[in-house]
């Protein structure tokens, strides 16, 4: 029987969708691209000016609204704050200087070669002026975390994704078409006071809220996903577009959701296998192939946005760099952590295509950028970590720099799971060391019933631990005496 295009039957639809899901991001892997681009692509090919397979109908656009709302919200809760807090002075100069120099690029470029006017100028500079860290597990996997100048880069990527959305916000109360002290002056009292009740409230919400319901997964996650769009829904009576209150959400309850904590892996889960893959998609069906293949403009901006974007953070991890007496091998992972552009990048670009200020060919060209960067810059992480890896095996032995063991003794099964949970909090999330779980057991005539009790206890531990996607090593031992 033939099939009708675009698809329709809901079924079929889902269907499809979740197959592109699992297929696009391991192909695109393999290609050494981001998955995240190849949803992009998929979306492009099946949308309806690619093969026509699926429309980007009201469904896609909820779903695409809800995976853009979660994104930010992740974008926050997953920012490592101890991490900034390290490094905080240099994080917020890092953080500055590379959105500053390319948002005044982009200003003067935008205005005299692209003939956009203030707002769209604003918003391009917003755009180029972020970043995401895609290249982080390259960093990780070469062992170069701890290093300062990846510390720095890490604490930087919240400042400028910060200042990205603070000129969203100016730019929403731009295109509201009011101007004047009164205006800017219960625009800037609104936002401060939507930001203190956040800021304020919903981190002894959310503190009473674990403290009375324990060990309740579903609850919980339940509890978070409600309070996000929630937050996300009330910054529209600040003029605030909702994902700054999502990400807000996310910074906000990013110390109530540690790290390693299994709320933290279902989080992450459910984002990475439904919300955010369908704005991925939904994103990518904006793409007009037909223009891609035909228009030399948008090839022309394209390149511009992505010479804004390298050039810009070349200039500023090149600054900090002489600044803070780096190294050159460091300053150039600095800069390819820097250059990836994602999150932010597409959320800031949805909104502006929705509010009318971005047309069809700036957000292809956007996209075209998006790949181009997420080529580079893990490229260049890649070969200069490498030299910073071997770098630092030669510097002098450090005792924080000792592989992380933590051993937890257990001998009441009541606080079985809230011991595993400190243990959670403190373990390292760079660290491949396990959690040692420990019981001991008297030796005894009869010792085989403690035994099998110490062991039951053991098992609760390992599957607590097991929901954080953290490795478990059990340990029982006999003795005379348990101390």
């Amino acid at each position: 029987m033939p099939m009708d295009l675009p698809v329709t039957d809901p079924v079929l639809v889902f269907a499809l969708a979740m197959l592109i899901i699992l297929v696009a991001p391991v192909v695109f892997t393999r290609l050494r691209i981001p998955g995240l681009v190849g949803l992009i692509v998929a979306g492009a090919i099946v949308g309806p000016t690619g093969i026509g397979l699926l429309e980007r109908n009201e469904t896609f656009e909820l779903l695409g609204t809800v995976g853009l709302l979660y994104l930010m919200f992740v974008a926050g809760l997953s920012i490592d704050l101890n991490q900034f807090a390290k490094l905080r002075t240099r994080s917020l100069v890092f953080g500055l200087t590379s959105f500053v120099i390319p948002q005044t690029l982009a200003l003067l470029l935008g205005t005299q070669l692209l003939g956009f006017d203030l707002p769209q100028a604003l918003l391009l500079g917003s755009i180029v002026g972020s970043h995401t860290l895609l290249a982080y597990p390259i960093a990780s996997r070469l062992g170069i975390t701890k290093n300062n100048a990846v510390i720095m880069t890490m604490g930087g990527t919240m400042v400028a994704d910060v200042l990205s959305l603070l000129i969203l916000a100016i730019v929403v109360a731009l295109i509201e078409g009011a101007s004047g002290p009164g205006f800017w002056l219960r625009f800037t009292l609104l936002m401060l006071l939507y930001a203190a009740g956040v800021v304020f409230l919903l981190p002894r919400l959310g503190r009473w809220f674990f403290r009375t319901v324990r060990n309740q997964a579903d609850v919980e996650f339940v509890f978070l996903v409600a309070v996000v769009f929630l937050v996300a829904y009330l910054a529209s009576w600040a003029n605030l577009a909702p994902i700054i209150g999502a990400f807000l959400a996310g910074l906000v309850m990013n110390r109530l959701v540690p790290e390693n904590s299994p709320l933290m892996t279902r989080v992450r889960f459910v984002g990475n296998a439904l919300f955010i893959p369908f704005f991925l998609i939904s994103v990518g069906m904006l793409v007009d192939l037909r223009v891609l293949v035909s228009s030399l403009t948008l090839w022309e901006r394209a390149l511009l946005f992505t010479g804004l974007v390298l050039g810009g953070k070349l200039a500023a991890a090149m600054l900090v760099r002489q600044v803070y007496g780096y190294t050159a091998v460091e300053g150039w992972v600095t800069y390819g952590l820097s250059t990836p552009q994602a999150a932010a990048t597409l959320a800031v670009t949805l909104i502006g295509f929705e509010l009318g200020l971005f047309d069809g060919t700036t957000v292809n060209a956007v996209i075209v950028m998006i790949l181009l960067t997420s080529l580079v810059g893990p490229s260049v992480v890649d070969r200069f970590g490498r030299k910073l890896a071997v770098q630092e095996t030669t510097r002098p032995y450090e005792p924080t720099q000792a592989p992380q063991r933590i051993l937890v003794p257990l001998a009441n099964p009541e606080h079985v799971e809230a011991l595993i949970d400190i243990a959670l909090i403190v373990h390292d999330p760079k660290s491949e060391q396990p959690i040692y779980p420990l019981v001991v057991v008297r030796d005894e005539e009869e010792s085989g019933a403690p035994v099998a009790a110490a062991e039951q206890i053991l098992s609760r531990a390992i599957v607590h631990a097991a929901a954080a996607d953290v490795p478990v090593q059990p340990l029982t031992r006999i003795d005379l005496n348990v101390a």
